[in-house]
C-alpha cells in the first residue's frame, strides 16, 4: 500500500522544483530557439514567394518586351521593304521614261534621214525608174 508520509512530500517539492528549474534552464529556451527557427523558415518562405513573383514579374515583362521588339521589327522590315519597293518602281519608270526619250530620239533622227535621203534621192528618181524600166523591158523607154 501507498503510504503517506514526509518524503513523499519532499519528493512532491524535488519534483516541483525540479520542473521548475528544468523550464527556466531547458525548456523556455529550447522552446525559443524552436520559435525562433519557425519565425526564420516562415519569413524565408515569404521571401521566397516574394521572389518567386518577382521572378515571374520579371519574366512577364521580359516577354511583353520581346513581343513588342518582335512587332517594331516586323513593322520596320516592312516599312524597309515597303520604301525598297517604291524606290525600285521610281528607278524602273525613270529607267522606261529614259528608254521612250531614246526611242523617240532615234525615231525622228531616222525620220529626218529618210526625209533627208528622199530629198536628195528625188532627183534621181526618174533616171533610176527609167533604168529599171529599160532594163525589165529591155530596150529604151522615153
Amino acid at each position: 500500500m501507498i503510504e503517506l508520509n514526509f518524503t513523499l512530500l519532499i519528493q512532491a517539492a524535488n519534483f516541483l522544483v525540479l520542473i521548475y528549474v528544468l523550464n527556466k534552464i531547458l525548456y523556455k529556451p529550447i522552446l525559443k530557439i524552436l520559435d525562433e527557427r519557425d519565425e526564420r523558415i516562415s519569413g524565408g518562405q515569404e521571401k521566397a514567394k516574394k521572389l518567386i513573383e518577382e521572378g515571374e514579374a520579371i519574366f512577364s515583362s521580359y516577354n511583353q518586351k520581346l513581343h513588342d521588339a518582335k512587332i517594331e521589327a516586323v513593322a520596320v522590315k516592312n516599312a524597309t521593304r515597303k520604301e525598297a519597293v517604291d524606290q525600285a518602281n521610281a528607278i524602273i519608270d525613270e529607267a522606261r521614261k529614259k528608254a521612250e526619250d531614246i526611242v523617240l530620239g532615234v525615231q525622228k533622227e531616222m525620220a529626218e534621214e529618210i526625209a533627208r535621203v528622199k530629198k536628195e534621192l528625188e532627183p534621181e528618181l526618174g533616171i533610176m525608174a527609167s533604168t529599171i524600166a529599160q532594163q525589165i523591158l529591155g530596150r529604151k523607154v522615153a
